[in-house]
């Protein structure tokens, strides 16, 4: 059985800065590299989960989202450090318009059916 670790990115691994709608918003902590390696070191997959309701909202595409995230794997993988997957949601329940606004099973947090 592998162990995980599901880290947020926007305040987490990166600084929040609101909407990232262009690449020079982004900004990785400086010791985002050193905990994601020590978190592989002790045997643990990191895997990236994010809202991103800002594609929803009209501020960015998508496209914006996976230069975002390509960057950031470059970022931390010049540091040594490496992600195992990233996962994202680009909608919102309430606002933007089809196939963006709606209620889906990504949007975090997400409750389990009991």
């Amino acid at each position: 059985m592998n162990r995980a670790v599901f880290i947020d990115r926007d305040g987490t691994i990166s600084e929040e800065v609101g909407y990232i709608n262009h690449l020079s918003r982004f900004c990785l902590f400086p010791f985002s590299a050193a905990a994601l390696r020590q978190l592989h070191a002790n045997g643990y997959l990191v895997i990236v989960v994010t809202n991103q309701a800002g594609v929803a909202r009209g501020y960015f595409s998508e496209e914006m989202v996976q230069a975002i995230h390509k960057r950031m794997t470059e970022e931390l993988e010049a540091s040594g450090a490496t992600l195992d997957a990233i996962y994202y949601c680009a909608h919102h329940p309430s606002v933007g318009e089809p196939p963006y606004r709606r209620d889906c099973d990504c949007r975090k947090p997400r409750q389990a059916p009991a």
